[in-house]
């Protein structure tokens, strides 16, 4: 298969899958799928964030590269702070490695070409934070655990923010 036709099928699987895990994500009320969902999205941010500003060729991508890495970071420190109060006792541990999904998706955006890099990148960027915007609004509204809810609700205007600012730079860059 050449490197391009590659790349295409790629770019179509990350879209069907991103797609899929946004809808998806507007469902999950419960905490377990919650905090699974959340810290899997986190994870694949910040190896997303770390390829970024590796590879990126315009400084606006690669500094949202490194805010991503930022705030996806804190995001994480933020939510095991939350499991560590009593509310979230039960609540599983959440995941210390990607699923397949992810782990696929940062070997797209890491044999993505060169000149295509940023593209790949924002849009990959889109997809995660529209699914993480779904996430986190649906669960601030019909989650089981008061104590989530309100780190999603906390969580919702940052996410929101970003998926304006990739947006705002993928378009800019076309």
């Amino acid at each position: 298969m050449t490197g391009g036709l590659k790349h295409t099928i790629d770019k179509a699987t990350d879209m069907i899958g991103g797609t899929a895990s946004k809808m998806s994500a507007g469902t999950i009320s419960s905490a377990d799928g919650f905090v699974n969902n959340a810290a899997i999205g986190n994870l694949y941010e910040i190896e997303a964030a770390t390829i970024g500003m590796q590879r990126a060729n315009a400084e606006p991508v690669k500094a949202f590269a490194r805010k991503m890495l930022l705030d996806h970071t804190t995001a994480k420190h933020q939510m095991s702070a939350a499991l560590e109060m009593k509310e979230t006792n039960g609540v599983s541990t959440p995941p210390q490695s990607l699923d397949t999904r992810h782990e696929a998706m940062l070997k797209h955006l890491s044999d993505s070409p060169e000149d295509d890099f940023d593209t790949t990148y924002l849009n990959q960027q889109v997809l995660a934070h529209e699914e993480t915007v779904s996430l986190m609004r649906n669960y601030a509204d019909n989650g089981d655990n008061p104590q989530l809810r309100s780190l999603a609700l906390g969580t919702l205007p940052v996410v929101e923010r970003h998926l304006d600012e990739a947006k705002m730079i993928k378009q800019a860059a076309t």
